[in-house]
């Protein structure tokens, strides 16, 4: 997992108490093998930095690895730790020709706000246009306890469950070392949730696949619930797109395809979500999947061993983004 933790000691509640957890944070960050992503620009910049790079040197591991910072180069440079690459961007504020946010926003797969003002509600504009996934510590005040409360409001909508875990972060009374833990751990399962969005046809006669699905995605940690089998009130469409948006994969099966199910395919491709394909043999796939990879069946067994060792592959990779 690529992390760019932003901030600054602007309008924050206690300074030193927020510089014991930014050091505590950029060692959360290492110590799990996590990738740190840094502006070196500002104090928490420096901090973060400093302490992620102490802590990598007295384990034995290159600062060079695991510490990326970005230099805007009209800036003085903050710090000189790990890699130090110069900004191809003329500024940090979208003001130029080329539509493209700076380079820790760009590579960074979970953004960590913590205090700050103007500048921190500006990179996290920008994280929302990049679509990152967004964590604001509540505990220090500033930019960073807004966007706390602001993402909390999104998540209650979205996903309630993921919701109630979030809300940890506005919990009082652990070190700093526990909080920067608590908060690696939140941002790990924001960014890979433990849903798996099955589609398929409805009918009965496929039920055995839906267990086989189920079955399977338990084995890796995983919850494959059908959308049908779920209590709800609100209507069945948003209540999809919103399945497959927070899902970690979809596995669907076309042995009985329908626009439905290439609709909701579609869609999880279009949302960047990794998709499984399979299909009972025999199935005649239409013209634009001739070429996809499919996991062709011919009963449950042959169904549940060769998913089985597609989702394995698929943990692996969700595993490397996560630096575990």
């Amino acid at each position: 997992m690529r992390v760019f933790v932003a901030g600054s000691l602007r309008d924050v509640a206690d300074a030193d108490s927020c510089r014991q957890f930014v050091a505590a944070l950029g060692r959360a960050v290492v110590q799990e093998g996590h990738i740190l992503l840094n502006g070196c620009r500002n104090v928490v910049d420096k901090e973060i930095a400093e302490a992620a790079h102490q802590w990598l040197v007295e384990n034995d591991r290159d600062p060079k690895r695991y510490l990326i910072s970005y230099w805007q180069r009209d800036v003085a440079r903050a710090h000189n730790c790990g890699t130090l690459r110069a900004s191809a961007l003329p500024d940090w504020k979208m003001s130029h020709s080329e539509l493209r946010v700076p380079e820790q926003i760009e590579n960074a797969d979970v953004m960590i706000f913590v205090g700050g003002a103007e500048g921190t509600y500006l990179a996290r504009n920008w994280a929302h246009w990049a679509r990152r996934t967004i964590v604001g510590v509540p505990r220090f005040g500033g930019a960073g306890e807004q966007i706390y409360v602001q993402e909390l409001r999104h998540l209650r909508v979205i996903d309630p469950a993921k919701s109630e875990r979030y809300e940890q972060l506005n919990e009082v009374g652990s070190e700093p070392e526990h909080y920067a833990k608590a908060v690696i751990e939140l941002s790990v399962q924001l960014l890979v949730p433990k849903n798996v969005f099955p589609v398929m046809s409805f009918k009965k006669k496929w039920r055995d696949v839906y267990r086989t699905f189920d079955e399977v995605c338990k084995g890796h940690g995983f919850l494959a619930d059908r959308i049908d089998e779920t209590v709800s009130l609100d209507r069945i469409n948003p209540r999809i797109e919103a399945g497959i948006a927070k899902s970690a994969f979809v596995v669907a099966d076309l042995s009985e395809a329908s626009p439905n199910v290439f609709f909701e395919v579609g869609y999880a491709k279009g949302c960047g979500k990794p998709v499984i394909l399979t299909a009972e043999k025999g199935t005649e796939l239409p013209f634009d999947l001739a070429d996809v990879p499919v996991l062709f069946w011919k009963n449950q067994e042959e169904l549940r061993g060769g998913l089985n060792r597609l989702v394995e592959s698929l943990k692996k990779t969700l595993n490397v983004r996560l630096g575990t």
